[in-house]
């Protein structure tokens, strides 16, 4: 929290800056750009590490005011449960939820970004069992709780660590230098640190994203930059949560009021297509082919009866057949299954027979399990209902000839 008074205090103090560190910080900086050019094949952070430390040992650095990390104590944690009091517990629930929600979230998007980037796939399931794994070790040994480490995830791709191993090998290289050498770690300035983890925190900046955003739907780059402003103004956890909630109203509003059609043939294209997005697409007289895209739950049923009976409406006094697509239609509940009891009568008093095409053999099992007795007349595609309507009204003709 309070990053942006830090970096209004920031700005007005550069005045008192302290040239002996700034000029360790800015000359480790350089050394990470140019590093990876010279030496490949040589971690970059641990040249900067070797050699900030071996300048701050032999040229007095320590005298001219250059903060290092100092004295590390040498050996490894006991392991031991920790003592949380009763009394304490029903706050620290809360707090640990927070920290819960903020490292999955960190986890997942550091898991995901660094998967898209690489080209391979990840298992939540699974990251989240490690994560809480993870999490157990860190407390028996008296550790911070963790999550997935963008710096240090940034600093390993880097590297050119590209599996497990290099995890393994990390955790093996720090034991041995907790055992036997943390004598030199003393000498390592922290403003050598500062750059090691601006420049991997400046290798996650993912500007082409943000382009893609926009270029998908404004509102999804709105809910990036809330996301990211947030955490600068009010800290991570109170942004992740807005940003959560925002993406749930999106979705919300994407379900409540999804894409209404009405479909007709289009000269030269297979099947059935839009008409709003066809202006030489036909509709069969008599026949109108309603698709509403999305589930019809409790939140837009009323929107999908105000749609349906509004098509119906416009479709005037000739229409016979009213037939809806359950292809998209992917769920039904309480709420959606009386919307389509209102829609079927509305269409009755005007004399309109409501129809189904598509998830026949679904929408039958759903009705017989529940025991209810299905009024809809059913076709398992909408090709198939607009040839039954064909042929019925061929049927009505005067001598039952084609029209």
């Amino acid at each position: 929290e309070g990053i942006v008074p830090r970096l209004l205090e920031f700005a007005s103090k550069l005045g008192l800056a302290h040239w002996p560190t700034l000029t360790v910080g800015a000359g480790a900086f350089a050394l990470l750009l140019v590093s990876p050019k010279v030496l490949p094949r040589v971690p970059a952070a641990l040249v900067v590490m070797a050699l900030s430390g071996i300048a701050v040992k032999w040229a007095g650095l320590e005298d001219l005011g250059v903060k290092t990390i100092g004295p590390v104590p040498a050996g490894l944690p006991p392991l031991r449960l920790p003592a949380v009091p009763l009394a304490h517990l029903p706050a620290l629930a809360g707090q640990a939820a927070g920290l819960a929600l903020i490292s999955f979230s960190s986890l997942m998007l550091t898991a995901r970004g660094f998967a898209a980037r690489n080209r391979y796939e990840i298992d939540g399931d699974r990251e989240f069992a490690a994560l809480g794994a993870a999490n157990i070790a860190a407390a028996i040994s008296q550790a911070f709780a963790i999550s997935g480490a963008d710096s240090r995830t940034a600093m390993n791709d880097s590297a050119g660590g590209r599996t497990q191993v290099t995890g393994l090998v990390t955790a093996a290289a720090i034991a041995v230098v907790m055992l036997f050498f943390t004598g030199p770690l003393q000498y390592v300035p922290i403003a050598a640190l500062g750059a090691v983890l601006l420049r991997a925190a400046y290798s996650l900046l993912d500007i082409p994203s943000l382009k893609t955003f926009y270029s998908v739907d404004w509102r999804e780059l709105a809910v990036s930059l809330v996301a990211t402003t947030g955490v600068a103004a009010v800290g991570a956890i109170d942004a992740i949560l807005v940003a959560v909630i925002l993406a749930l109203l999106r979705f919300v509003q994407l379900v409540s009021r999804p894409k209404v059609e009405i479909l007709g043939r289009v000269p030269g294209l297979p099947g059935v297509h839009g008409i709003d997005r066809h202006p030489g697409a036909t509709t069969t007289p008599g026949l109108l082919l309603f698709r509403f895209n999305a589930p019809v739950v409790f939140f837009n049923a009323p929107f999908f009866k105000r749609s349906a009976l509004a098509a119906a409406e416009s479709a005037g006094p000739s229409l016979k057949w009213f037939v809806l697509d359950l292809i998209p239609v992917t769920m039904i509940d309480v709420t959606g299954l009386q919307a389509f009891a209102d829609v079927a009568h509305g269409l009755k008093e005007r004399g309109v027979a409501f129809i189904a095409a598509g998830r026949q053999t679904e929408w039958s099992h759903w009705v017989r399990v529940r025991g209810l007795e299905s009024q809809t007349r059913f076709f398992p595609t909408l090709k198939s209902a607009a040839k039954a309507f064909q042929q019925e009204q061929n049927q009505e003709l005067p001598g039952g000839g084609p029209s």
